[in-house]
């Protein structure tokens, strides 16, 4: 059984950026575990960088990932497990966010390194995670309350390979995201 960080691979295929930057004051594209969907008025958005490669996968804000219509229908079951789809029109095509609502608590507090503050003391980031395998959730995408705002994680080992996030992207041979493993028993 493996974790794997998701990163878009921004570098290389294109990112939505919101028409209106004082969208960030607000918490619409917050996504911290907590559900959107009834309230989801989807912003305006563009391609911020149009000469990277298309992908199926593009960045918007931290801690979610949006999908194209091949993603999302290669996915759709994988994506509803885990969490929301929100709609996000832009020019004549229809995406979605996707918002992560499975929140696993199973970091393990005792093996996990951080990364402590100099002045503060205070935790900044996780240097070398630890995971309770049994308390990984059923959906193969997920998030950790002490990272949610920031980033999504998958798991893979733990189910069939057709009901895997990461082996479903492979097989279908979708473009736009990186898999960072951070863990394995």
């Amino acid at each position: 059984m493996k974790v794997f960080r998701i990163r878009l691979d921004s570098n290389v295929f294109q990112s939505f950026l919101p028409d209106n930057e004082h969208i960030w004051a607000t918490d619409s594209l917050m996504m911290n575990c907590q559900p959107k969907l009834q309230l989801w008025n989807p912003p305006s958005v563009h391609i911020g960088n149009p000469t990277l490669k298309k992908g199926n996968f593009f960045h918007l804000c931290s801690g979610a990932f949006v999908v194209d219509a091949v993603a999302a229908g290669a996915l759709r079951t994988i994506l509803e497990w885990a969490g929301e789809l929100l709609p996000l029109p832009h020019e004549s095509s229809l995406y979605h966010l996707i918002n992560v609502l499975e929140c696993a608590n199973c970091l393990d507090d005792d093996k996990t390194k951080w990364v402590f503050g100099k002045t503060s003391g205070a935790r900044l980031r996780i240097k070398e995670y630890h995971f309770h395998p049994s308390r990984l959730t059923e959906s193969s995408l997920f998030k950790i309350h002490e990272t949610a705002m920031g980033e999504v994680l998958t798991v893979s080992g733990m189910k069939d390979p057709e009901d895997e996030f990461k082996s479903v992207v492979e097989q279908q041979k979708l473009e736009g995201i990186l898999f960072e493993e951070i863990w394995s028993d």
